[in-house]
């Protein structure tokens, strides 16, 4: 359950943005992660807020602290996970062969040089639902780009995309993962916390997955949530679908809905999406 705990620990101003529900509807949220030394370990926290729009403006009760071990596979999951969002640590390399098609000025097609498999991007303007409204979208022309174009969202808490994938583009049986390529400004208060992605064309599943456009900390992840990385290009991506190619269709369908937790995705600048091969 989101529920955006708002605390402090050593002077810091920290967010725990999910609670997992326990028993008789009791809920758990982590705090921090520590290795014990010899000594005592001091703990202290103060608990500031929770979020109301989700939570309510009602009592809040709290049971006690609990202190439990991480096992050594976890420990190490955590690991890889702060290597992998630090800002600074971690580049990703886009790394394509010669451009093998270009469609109105922007490169859509190129090989892989690890695999040889077949690369696919799409601008904004292709992908993006509604791209007309201007209350929503504010376009920019990139002139040395390969999206051509860009957009910057204005204040609204949902982004839409929607399109059809050309199979003939893709490998055949092959996993893709869908890479939303975007850029921060630096007033984007809204895209601090996570972002809730539904595919809508999974009516049925209501499972929903989630991103985060900026670096979030490790207790805030909990499996199943795609962290931001930084490309050569300057640019940043992170993952918002995955799906495997078929031989028999000639279109794969995407429909997905993005929407904010708290804020608005005012200062997102999207530049389009890229498959690539997992």
């Amino acid at each position: 359950m989101y529920v955006n705990l708002k605390y402090k620990m050593k002077g810091k101003t920290l967010h725990a943005y999910f609670a997992t529900h326990g028993n008789e509807e009791w809920m758990m949220i982590e705090l921090c992660r520590f290795v014990p030394n010899k000594k005592d370990v001091e703990f202290e926290v103060l608990l500031e807020s929770l979020s109301q729009y989700y939570c309510g403006s009602g009592a809040i009760y709290v049971e006690g602290v609990h202190f439990l071990a991480v096992n050594d596979a976890t420990s190490k999951g955590a690991g890889r996970v702060l290597k992998s969002i630090s800002d600074s640590v971690e580049q990703v390399s886009v790394d394509y062969e010669e451009i093998t098609e270009v469609e109105n000025g922007a490169e859509l097609l190129s090989l892989s040089k690890a695999d040889g498999k077949k690369c696919h991007m799409l601008p904004a303007k292709m992908v993006l639902y509604d791209t007309s409204d201007v209350n929503r979208f504010d376009w920019k022309s990139l002139s040395e780009s390969r999206f051509v174009e860009a957009v910057e969202l204005l204040s609204h808490q949902v982004l839409r995309i929607k399109c059809k994938i050309e199979t003939q583009k893709l490998s055949a049986d092959t996993n893709y993962a869908c890479y939303l390529v975007f850029k921060l400004s630096q007033q984007c208060p809204g895209l601090d916390c996570p972002v809730r992605v539904r595919d809508l064309l999974l009516r049925k599943n209501k499972e929903s997955k989630f991103i985060y456009f900026r670096s979030p900390r490790v207790v805030n992840l909990h499996g199943n949530e795609r962290v931001p990385r930084n490309r050569e290009d300057g640019l940043m991506e992170v993952i918002v679908w995955e799906f495997t190619s078929g031989n028999n269709d000639h279109h794969v369908p995407m429909s997905l809905k993005l929407r904010c937790y708290e804020g608005t995705m005012s200062g997102l600048t999207v530049y389009g999406i890229e498959f690539r091969p997992i």
